[in-house]
């Protein structure tokens, strides 16, 4: 399976040529999802050692990383795990062309103006949430955004059909270009938002669009007028739009996808039950955008293995076998070679499947996407129990400028604290802050039921039981009475809190 990529990407179709060129491309993408799996992996591995060989000759902080294991290793597990905080810390080592500099890219995103313009002419720059507080800036070659796209039209489409019939397919939208609406939470270089922005430019040639607000006051109007064939939100948005199925009218939706958030299970139903088409739940990070493409046919998501590594491991990262709840993961992202993520912490627990799709994709599944224990809260709310994720919290914080860390404390069960610790020589903007914390729960539907509190702190400290610092703390726990179809997420939580329990035990 030779790599293929399409030729002068700027290019916004050209001539007829171009155009099948770039159709054939894009459909070759969705034949390793029938492949024997033992032919992926092959070709997993040839790219992994692809990216090393890069990584060892172009970047001195990958250098000095493996110095000690042997040129032609391929064993993952022989290789040491790479943190955010490292990549931040080492970023001017870590990136293979020299052009590229911390201070360069910061100085790039500074102006929101330079959201739709490539980085020195030929790179896309986003930036993330670290789990230290500080954002990761992520650098990606065009090639990681043509094969996003590309993964999205084939793998990810859930009428596509492969062979001669996708090619046709893909012709055919030349004619009727495929309707994506999608319904953006935050406006500026964010990975969910920004990457909307930064499509390869012959993507329009295939693809009208709509980028629309989730606070926009017609939201609902200007989506019925686009009429799209597909939908894309966050879940919470998705969740919040299914309450008002009746406003609208959506005669050509052929799908739904989400992305960013845990979607549970509760959420999953209601949206289903409303749009009542095929719900393509994507499971992907900045750093790697294309990591996964949503199952049509069962909750979780496949894996684009051919083009990514994904590993489920315990807390002393070792493997954990499929249908097992894993303690976090890492990732290997095998077309970034200007920013290499080689076995990068992403932190979340997920279960891989053990049984074969029902849709045909023979890509490893993810079964189960749950997000950490700290990451969320049990709120009350009119209609029930709900989780509050920290991302409500990560937006109206992680970009503040003066802000250097959060933390936020549930004392009640309705009632939270949140605390903000600046930077050397910075004040906290109290008001601006809970202006911006109150949007985001208003997004998340959540505004009204909800007491929260926030004041500044000189000093954020870790944990002196766990050594561990966590942004998210509950002093109330898990409801006693949730509903049957929450307490399938709740026990993955508990379990995790026991386990911090206990070891907080030991250690005092």
């Amino acid at each position: 399976m030779k790599d293929f990529m399409p030729t002068n990407p700027g290019n916004r179709g050209g001539n007829i040529l171009s155009c099948i060129e770039r159709s054939y491309w894009t459909g070759v993408q969705f034949r390793p999802t029938r492949m024997d799996p033992s032919r992926v992996l092959d070709e997993q591995r040839k790219r992994f050692q692809n990216l090393l060989q890069i990584a060892r000759a172009r970047s001195s902080f990958y250098r000095e990383k493996f110095r000690h294991i042997e040129a032609g290793c391929s064993d993952l597990e022989e290789f040491p795990i790479t943190t955010k905080a490292e990549m931040m810390n080492h970023f001017d080592q870590v990136v293979t062309d020299p052009a590229v500099t911390r201070s360069g890219v910061e100085q790039f995103i500074e102006d929101i103006r330079n959201v739709k313009q490539p980085f020195l002419g030929k790179y896309a720059v986003s930036h993330t949430s670290g789990s230290q507080g500080q954002p990761t800036l992520i650098v990606q070659n065009q090639q990681v955004l043509d094969l996003l796209f590309a993964f999205q039209m084939t793998r990810g489409h859930c009428g596509h059909r492969g062979g001669f019939f996708g090619f046709l397919d893909a012709v055919r939208t030349l004619q009727q270009p495929a309707r994506l609406a999608v319904v953006i939470n935050q406006q500026g270089f964010f990975p969910s938002a920004w990457v909307w922005q930064r499509l390869p430019a012959y993507m329009h040639v295939y693809m009208s669009f709509l980028f629309v607000p989730a606070n926009d006051p017609e939201l609902v109007k200007k989506i019925n007028e686009f009429s799209p064939n597909v939908l894309s939100a966050t879940p919470t948005t998705l969740d919040l739009l299914s309450l008002k199925i009746d406003q609208f009218r959506l005669p050509k939706l052929r799908q739904v996808v989400t992305w960013s958030e845990t979607l549970t299970p509760p959420a999953r139903q209601r949206i289903t039950e409303a749009f009542r088409v095929p719900l393509m739940d994507n499971y992907a990070s900045g750093e790697c955008m294309f990591l996964t493409n949503g199952c049509p046919a069962a909750p979780g998501a496949h894996v684009n293995a051919d083009w990514a590594i994904l590993e489920v491991v315990d807390e002393n990262h070792k493997p954990v076998p499929p249908g097992q709840l894993g303690h976090t993961v890492l990732m290997t992202n095998l077309a970034n070679t200007v920013q290499p993520f080689i076995r990068y912490e992403i932190g979340d627990r997920i279960k891989m499947a053990t049984e074969p799709c029902g849709c045909g994709n023979r890509m490893p599944r993810i079964e189960k996407i749950v997000g950490r224990v700290a990451d969320f809260f049990w709120v009350q709310t009119s209609a029930g129990f709900r989780p509050l994720t920290a991302y409500p919290f990560q937006h109206a914080f992680d970009y503040r400028r003066e802000v250097r860390e959060w933390q936020a404390e549930q004392v009640e069960r309705n009632r939270i604290v949140v605390r903000l610790e600046a930077i050397p020589g910075a004040t906290p903007d109290l008001a601006a802050a809970r202006k911006r914390l109150d949007e985001r729960l208003e997004l998340a539907g959540l505004r009204q039921d909800l007491d929260i509190h926030i004041e500044a702190v000189q000093y954020l400290a870790t944990d002196l039981r766990t050594a561990k610092f966590r942004r998210m703390i509950s002093r109330i726990g898990i409801p006693e009475n949730l509903e049957p179809s929450l307490k399938d997420v709740a026990e993955d939580f508990a379990s995790e809190e026991k386990v911090l329990h206990a070891s907080e035990l030991l250690i005092s």
